[in-house]
């Protein structure tokens, strides 16, 4: 699809499908600043106390209008990438199964399904975090109620057994809902957009198709793992590499332009930050879109390698693909008991 012929414009397409749909991987961190009560140093908590203290308040008080319109900004625009992401998994379907990308009629023709598999995705979403709120916070007041944490010394193997317990669960739990996120990717996308219903009918649809082969879908999702794992080495060092390639010219404007604006007798005053700040944020987005191209092998691949092993379960899919469909296991004979007994003569 990528190389035979290679066609550049689908290769810029599938990177804007990459970074809409986050495929390419990867997560960040930060920490937040330390609010120092005093000028000398101070710790995290004494920080934190003054933070929210009055003469804390007072200082941040005539920035909240700013800071709560820059959180509806922030969570609009959240919500807008979700909502982008939605659609643009249909889009990804639709492209790797018809080997053409368009991003503007793929908008008109899957935003419909893109808002009912968003309704999905949020309520799944509040879903787990709620259940591991409880999972972590119901063994937590529990042991607050019961004194642990006021005499630690006395309830030492409580704490460690019970953390080391709640430690495994909640690893098994989130285990076990990025396998749920992951059959919603990889097939109650398809599901909805053939049969054109919404998550839950399409769920049912779904686990009606899964439940004749558990053990197949298993050994999927153990292979995705094992694909997943040297996809990401093999993209790692190439983004690497392409990064590096990146940085050298971009070294060499920014060195520029600082000192052309030092001879100009440029100042770093708040225009001047924040056009440096946007130019650094432009600077980031090219770099994410060179790397979003650079993984469109990587997003065909494992989308093809999805179609391939669920067309053949998957009936509308097979006759798009024209693929053959598996023959379904007939259903287990039902016992009678007790056995009928032979008519008498």
């Amino acid at each position: 699809m990528l190389f035979q012929p290679f066609r550049f414009g689908l290769w810029a397409r599938m990177a804007v499908v990459s970074l809409v749909t986050g495929e390419i991987g990867g997560g960040g961190g930060g920490s937040l600043g330390n609010f120092n009560a005093n000028r000398s140093g101070g710790n995290r908590w004494l920080s934190t106390v003054y933070f929210f203290s009055e003469a804390g308040w007072e200082q941040i008080q005539p920035y909240l209008f700013w800071i709560g319109l820059a959180a509806m900004a922030a969570l609009g625009l959240l919500l807008l990438w979700i909502y982008s992401d939605c659609v643009y998994r249909f889009i990804l379907l639709d492209s790797v199964i018809s080997g053409q990308c368009r991003l503007r009629e793929g908008w008109r023709r899957w935003r419909e399904a893109g808002r009912r598999y968003l309704l999905w995705a949020v309520a799944f979403g509040f879903g787990a975090l709620a259940f591991l709120a409880v999972i972590i916070g119901v063994p937590g007041l529990l042991a607050f109620h019961a004194g642990w944490f006021e005499k630690p010394d006395q309830h030492l193997w409580g704490l460690v057994g019970g953390g080391l317990l709640l430690f495994f669960l909640v690893i098994a739990v989130v285990a076990g809902l990025a396998v749920i996120d992951l059959f919603a990717r990889d097939f109650l996308v398809p599901v909805m957009a053939f049969e054109e219903v919404g998550a839950l009918e399409g769920w049912q649809k779904l686990l009606g198709i899964m439940g004749a082969e558990k053990g197949a879908y298993a050994l999927y999702v153990l292979m995705k793992i094992v694909l997943s794992f040297g996809s990401a080495i093999i993209f790692t060092i190439v983004n690497l590499i392409v990064i590096l390639i990146l940085l050298i010219p971009l070294a060499v404007l920014g060195v520029a332009g600082f000192f052309l604006g030092r001879t100009a007798g440029v100042t770093w005053d708040d225009p001047t930050i924040l056009l440096v700040a946007g130019l650094g944020m432009l600077a980031l987005a090219g770099v994410l879109y060179v790397i979003g191209f650079v993984y469109s092998p990587g997003l065909v691949f494992f989308q093809s390698y999805t179609l391939e092993f669920f067309a053949p379960r998957y009936e509308p899919l097979a006759r798009r693909l024209s693929v053959p469909v598996l023959p379904m296991a007939p259903p287990p004979p039902v016992a009678l008991w007790p056995p009928p007994q032979p008519a008498s003569s």
